[in-house]
């Protein structure tokens, strides 16, 4: 085989394989747009938050001098308050659990408190439940 022939066959190879790679499948099906779903199937609550999370602080960052981190987090029934430090600075960040995946209601730095919660259309109730679990991980 020459040169030429192997460096073809070697480009054409990497890309079937990015191309498996990059198309997940279960059972031999490929899911249309689910990959967040099908991962947040298996995690823990807990960890769904971070995720998603990290994934709104990072939205338009490309090359992050630091990567956040998620030290905390409390859930009650389908809302999350996730505290996270990024460097020197800090926040939180609400969550709400719609069709089964966590979509960020408000972020910011700073800590919130539970008027603040109820302001962003957190129940009363979860709101004071929410502070107790997050001052109570402290």
């Amino acid at each position: 085989m020459s040169l030429k022939h192997y460096r073809l066959w070697t480009i054409l190879v990497f890309t079937v394989l990015l191309v498996v790679i990059s198309a997940p499948t279960v059972n031999g099906i490929t899911p249309t747009n689910h990959p967040i779903q099908i991962a947040q199937a298996t995690e823990e609550p807990s960890e769904q938050v971070s995720q998603a999370t990290l994934d709104y602080l990072l939205t338009d960052v490309t090359e992050p001098t630091q990567q956040p981190s998620v030290t905390r987090t409390a859930i009650v029934e389908t809302y999350a308050l996730a505290t996270w430090q990024w460097g020197e600075t800090g926040g939180q960040t609400v969550l709400e659990l719609t069709d089964e995946t966590w979509q960020v209601i408000v972020s910011g730095g700073g800590a919130v408190d539970a008027a603040t919660l109820v302001s962003f259309g957190v129940p009363a109730d979860i709101a004071e439940q929410l502070m107790a679990q997050d001052t109570s991980g402290d």
